[in-house]
């Protein structure tokens, strides 16, 4: 049986079944796709290339925007490659960016009950806000630079900072106890 292009998958695809119901995230990655080796693990992936993957819909545009972001692929080559290799890296790849965005949403610290009443709980800036913060703490004053940074070493910062932030409020609160 000959192999299926993954333009042509896709509109079979288009009648067959809805993508939401594609269990993608059990994908295994294949070693290549279509001449292109594929990453092992995501460790080298941008935050420009996060914040890319994560504004793209769910539907069709986002295995062409994994392929292009990762793999380096044009829309017209993805269309002519394998449909199998294109599904299981594209879901492998789903899979390994939810993994990221849970590990940088992960980092959470306990807020006082002093900050709770300023409303802390009530700021949330998205990934914008942590391109912000990440181009304060690194003194770059244009946040272009920071999109070409690993995700990995954002989230390794972020991590660093939070744990400073709860060592800073026990030690604040043991001077407050130990003054009364």
């Amino acid at each position: 049986m000959k192999r299926k292009t993954f333009r042509e998958w896709r509109i079979i695809a288009d009648y067959a079944k809805n993508i939401d119901e594609l269990d993608l995230k059990s994908m295994h990655r294949p070693l290549q796709v279509h001449g292109h080796e594929t990453p092992s693990d995501l460790s080298k992936l941008t935050m420009g290339q996060m914040v890319i993957l994560s504004q793209t819909k769910g539907d069709w545009s986002l295995f062409y925007t994994i392929c292009r972001e990762l793999l380096s692929m044009d829309e017209k080559e993805t269309d002519m490659a394998d449909a199998v290799q294109i599904v299981m890296f594209c879901g492998w790849a789903i899979g390994k960016l939810e993994e990221l965005n849970k590990l940088l949403t992960s980092i959470k610290s306990p807020h006082t009950s002093e900050q709770l009443r300023a409303g802390v709980d009530k700021l949330n800036f998205g990934v914008f806000g942590l391109v912000d913060w990440y181009a304060r703490r690194m003194g770059i004053s244009d946040h272009e630079e920071v999109m070409a940074v690993p995700v990995l070493r954002v989230y390794q910062c972020l991590k660093m900072d939070n744990e400073q932030q709860q060592y800073e409020n026990r030690l604040a609160k043991i001077l407050r106890e130990t003054r009364k």
